[in-house]
């Protein structure tokens, strides 16, 4: 039987070729990612600015993105951040080909899992993750393998997501895979546990409006984070279907018209000291 690493890695390699058309509120949560590791490295880079030591040359730093998809996150660092080497890393070597092709040799590239990091101790002076740790298989490892390849000093920020994410999809669609995300407690005891020191975890709520029910499983679909369909007695899976799309519809309308769906969004921002 196909372990969940292996069914991740299908999923997401198979939906590479239509990731970046449909993953719009993943590629404005990548930019949140991104916006808070600039902040945050402008703060360190202003402290270090004002020591005795300024005036030295500023060295090559290099930064990890893990679970990097085709490169968003890995991009936005590399285009933006003076003197920095990204590295995109992620699972499904589908998604680090088309990181590839849009990024060019921007980029270096690692097939790798968030829980087993090939690289050595303390190779990257940031990190950052974008909406990937969620489908780590184990949570607190793959932070404390962010840590082990982090510089003393160094700075991770990562997002995720928690259990009341896509809540309303649950309820008007039973036969839906179950969709299983670490709650804000859990997230706090697994920094705490890899050794890297909480600045900031802040926790919202993002709703995002579709034009059906439809075209939300087609956009989670498509970038292959639809969780696996039960199979289930009574009505055909045709009937099912329809179903859940009047009672979504009747139940979470947009005020712009459609339907909206619910995102709980966690952004934790680390130091290892």
């Amino acid at each position: 039987m196909a372990s969940d690493r292996d069914t991740i890695k299908k999923s997401f390699s198979k939906a590479a070729a239509t990731y970046d058309e449909f993953a719009l509120f993943q590629k404005d949560v990548a930019f949140e990612v991104f916006k808070r590791l600039f902040q945050m490295l402008g703060q360190r880079t202003h402290a270090v600015a004002k020591a005795p030591s300024a005036g030295k040359s500023v060295e090559k730093s290099f930064f990890l993105d893990i679970g990097s998809g085709t490169g968003a996150l890995a991009g936005l660092v590399s285009s933006s951040v003076a003197g920095t080497k990204a590295c995109a890393s992620d699972i499904a070597t589908n998604m680090l080909r088309k990181a590839r092709e849009k990024h060019g040799d921007a980029l270096l590239l690692a097939a790798a899992d968030c829980c087993s990091l090939p690289f050595r101790e303390g190779v990257f002076d940031s990190i950052g993750s974008s909406l990937a740790l969620q489908w780590a298989g184990d949570l607190p490892l793959a932070l404390r393998e962010a840590a082990r390849v982090l510089k003393p000093g160094g700075l991770f920020v990562f997002s995720t997501l928690a259990p009341l994410t896509l809540w309303e999809l649950r309820e008007c669609y039973k036969s839906y895979g179950k969709i299983e995300f670490q709650d804000r407690a859990s997230i706090e005891s697994a920094v705490k546990a890899s050794g890297l020191e909480a600045v900031f975890i802040e926790e919202r709520i993002i709703k995002r409006r579709y034009n059906s029910f439809i075209e939300l499983l087609k956009a989670l679909k498509n970038i292959g984070a639809a969780p696996a369909m039960e199979r289930g007695k009574g009505l055909s899976p045709g009937k099912r279907l329809k179903e859940a799309g009047r009672l979504y519809a009747e139940r979470f309308p947009s005020p712009q018209g459609g339907i909206e769906a619910s995102y709980a969004l966690i952004i934790a921002g680390l130091r290892k000291v």
